[in-house]
């Protein structure tokens, strides 16, 4: 993979039928893990981002998009 700072390697993982867990490796090592879920009624996505970013800074983020 290439144009993506955060890892070298991405692989997904569907976790249930509403959820999909993204994990960015980047030498080996695991530097950023996604997890989008959609609501059971199809509404709303949730996307919660833990690890560490290319700059070497936490990141713990939550994003909610919902539709209306």
């Amino acid at each position: 993979m290439t144009g993506n700072a955060e890892g070298d390697m991405i692989s997904l993982k569907r976790v249930n039928a509403n959820t999909v867990e993204t994990t960015y490796k980047l030498k080996g090592k695991v530097t950023v893990v996604n997890v989008r879920t959609v609501s059971a009624d199809g509404k709303t996505v949730t996307v919660t981002t833990k690890g560490t970013n290319a700059a070497g800074q936490k990141v713990d983020n939550n994003l909610i998009f919902e539709k209306s």
